[in-house]
């Protein structure tokens, strides 16, 4: 077939050809994301910068804080660490200023005595090279931000119950951290056994507080009812394997009259793990 521009020759336009009348045109190619880009994008939908001023050095710095109402509460694990829909908001639960090394919860980080002002001072400020932290937080930060709020608690006298309460909270991130390697196609077994040891040492490092803190310290502690770290202190024992003694603090709870049904539906829950363990602890001796 000839071409269909020959008509416009005498109109000056020749050897044009109609071969490429129709183009396919080349596709845009998709924006291919990361996975790890994609889980750093949801995250920032959820802090934001807060700007804070340091009650110890006076320096302003900004913290990554969790933006009120974004997350979605989905319920509480036996030891109560709080569990929410898409996202862990505990490693932003802590604020350090990066100029002096004071570090704490973010409730109570403008809440300092001048007695602790001058023990961070003397046993923290100058001992610590100061470090900037990312926006989005990953779990080994967080662990190291933790820590650095329990040596605050540590060298400032703090009572046993913060302190508990802050290694009960290192140990929620520990098993956080475990749960965000599990989730990847490859695991490192390795990793995973060293993060399991450390949450085991600071579940026993929490036990260890809050029974002090309940045999010597006013109620609330932390937030913290007494029979509510009745029960807390049972589970932690569960959880280190000693069913007897967690046994005792759960008759404790249930000794009260006034328990909560959340509560109440927690220590039975912990009770049936018990007994399923015993049970095969029981087969196991048989065999």
């Amino acid at each position: 077939m000839e071409n269909i521009f020959k008509d416009l020759e005498e109109l000056g336009f020749k050897n044009i050809s109609d071969a490429d009348l129709f183009q396919e045109k080349e596709q845009p190619k998709k924006k291919v994301i990361s996975k790890e880009k994609e889980a750093q994008l949801k995250v920032q939908t959820y802090i934001y910068q807060r700007k804070v001023d340091c009650p110890v050095c006076k320096h302003s710095f900004h913290s990554s804080t969790v933006r009120s109402g974004r997350v979605r509460f989905q319920g509480t694990e036996l030891d109560l660490r709080p569990r929410y829909v898409g996202f862990d908001p505990l490693p932003y639960d802590v604020t350090v200023c990066n100029y002096c090394g004071y570090a704490a919860i973010n409730k109570y980080f403008k809440n300092i005595t001048e007695k602790k002002k001058r023990a961070v001072i003397e046993n923290i400020t100058r001992n610590y090279i100061g470090h900037k932290y990312n926006e989005i937080l990953t779990y080994e930060e967080s662990v190291e931000r933790y820590k650095l709020v329990l040596l605050n608690s540590a060298v400032g006298g703090d009572s046993n119950g913060i302190k508990a309460y802050i290694c009960l909270k290192i140990s929620w991130l520990y098993r956080g951290w475990q749960e965000s390697l599990q989730a990847l196609e490859q695991k490192d077994d390795a990793l995973l056994q060293k993060l399991r040891t450390y949450e085991i040492v600071f579940v026993e490092k929490a036990f260890e507080g809050f029974k002090l803190a309940y045999a010597t310290e006013k109620f609330p502690v932390m937030g913290i009812d007494e029979m509510t770290m009745e029960y807390i202190i049972a589970e932690l024992a569960r959880r280190l394997g000693d069913s007897k003694i967690s046994k005792q603090w759960l008759g404790r709870v249930i000794g009260h009259s006034d328990v909560p049904n959340r509560l109440r539906d927690k220590v039975y829950d912990v009770k049936e793990l018990i007994r399923e363990q015993e049970k095969k602890e029981k087969k196991s001796q048989q065999d």
